[in-house]
């Protein structure tokens, strides 16, 4: 698929968190040099995708699960010896691909019905369209990150966009480093865009630019700082989202002594001071961020350790925030023949730490989107991977 310019490339109306989607892809955990192991058990991280497949099934959540070559076997028979899997509409696709981060290195989709911002004269495309952004592997800590950008593509087609509707840039950008509104305001961190090496020479208006003429945003809030155990260089999607047009919700501590205590009250009075590309103001919600977890020692002597990807010691802190959630709404068959109407399917899964806040936070976020089913599924040694439920999933 060649490079298409910004001058002959059409916008598009990207996809929002809460678009309609027929299923939810993920991608199955197998690396040994990054998750932790147990002898003759599945890993840690393993046994948490379980968790949240049975969430799915009972939530009847379609789900789309990539599998490694030569894993297909013992995934198939793992599922085989579970109580939910009759209810789980699951089908299995053998790829190969680097790591679970799913989101990350997946193609930036248009929303098929169109509409454009309020205040742009681009007419986003009516048909599937997809955008291909560079993935460098969070900046070279990771050295499969091209079997990510081959299973990327495979996706794209996957999901029936045609060859001629894939446009494509020289510019790094990772799916957990954007959020936007479907109104024409985005929001994202420096850190993990304009201060990437393969994004060298980049500045926020370049950037700000090269957003309004691809995806025919307006306005793209530039939010201060990055969380300290965030090993992306900052993602967005750790630290802030957007709820509704108009609605954030932030990751925030009043724990002065807290690590990311500076860069919550900084995001916090940044949101208070910001308006949006439609000139609101924003309602601001507030999900507590804990203390990262720690790599222990039994964790760490587990991980077969190999040059090209991240070293992860004992002691290093894991990347917990309640903000990293998968939100799915999911377009169903007819629920009877005789009304043949569609059935919705709405969930959130926040990520689980084994701590009190883990309830507070899933109790937030029901109150916050009553429509949707809240749910909590650990996610502990999930961090050891770097990410949470909104990284390692992908909905379309």
């Amino acid at each position: 698929m060649s490079s298409v310019s910004i001058e002959q490339a059409t916008a598009i109306a990207l996809r929002t968190e809460w678009s309609e989607s027929e299923s939810l892809w993920l991608r199955w955990p197998y690396r040994e040099e990054v998750w932790p192991q147990t002898a003759d058990e599945w890993a840690a991280v393993q046994n948490e995708y379980l968790l949240l497949l049975q969430a799915l099934a009972a939530a009847n959540i379609p789900v789309n699960l990539q599998v490694a070559p030569g894993h297909l076997d013992t995934v198939n028979k793992w599922l085989a010896a579970q109580s939910f899997t009759p209810a789980l509409a699951v089908h299995l696709h053998e790829v190969s691909y680097g790591d679970v981060w799913l989101r990350d290195c997946a193609p930036f989709l248009a929303v098929n019905s169109g509409g454009s911002s309020a205040n742009s004269s681009s007419t986003p495309s009516s048909k599937p369209a997809a955008w291909h952004f560079q993935f460098d592997g969070w900046g070279g800590i990771d050295d499969q990150y091209p079997s990510d950008i081959q299973a990327r593509d495979w996706l794209t087609a996957q999901l029936g966009v045609p060859a001629d509707g894939v446009q494509t840039d020289s510019m790094v950008l990772e799916g957990g480093a954007l959020h936007h509104d479907g109104e024409g305001t985005a929001i994202a961190c420096a850190g993990s865009i304009l201060f990437r090496p393969g994004n060298d020479g980049l500045t926020a208006a370049e950037f700000r630019q090269k957003l309004h003429d691809v995806f025919a945003i307006d306005k793209v809030l530039m939010v201060p700082g990055r969380l300290a155990a965030d090993e992306t260089g900052g993602h967005i999607d750790n630290l802030a989202t957007f709820l509704a047009p108009g609605v954030v919700v932030i990751a925030y501590t009043d724990d002065a002594s807290h690590p990311d205590y500076a860069t919550c009250r900084r995001v916090l009075d940044f949101f208070e001071d910001a308006v949006d590309a439609q000139g609101r103001a924003f309602v601001i919600h507030k999900l507590p961020l804990p203390r990262a977890p720690r790599l222990s020692a039994a964790e760490a002597v587990t991980i077969k350790q190999r040059p090209g990807v991240r070293r992860r010691i004992a002691g290093m802190p894991l990347m917990a925030s309640y903000v990293n959630f998968l939100r799915i709404n999911c377009r169903l068959a007819a629920d009877s023949e005789e009304s043949g109407s569609p059935v919705q399917s709405k969930l959130i899964v926040m990520p689980g730490f084994g701590l009190p806040s883990d309830e507070i936070a899933r109790n937030l976020m029901a109150k916050w989107l009553p429509d949707y089913r809240v749910v909590s599924v650990p996610a502990r040694a999930l961090l050891v991977g770097g990410g949470g439920w909104h990284c390692a999933s992908f909905a379309y």
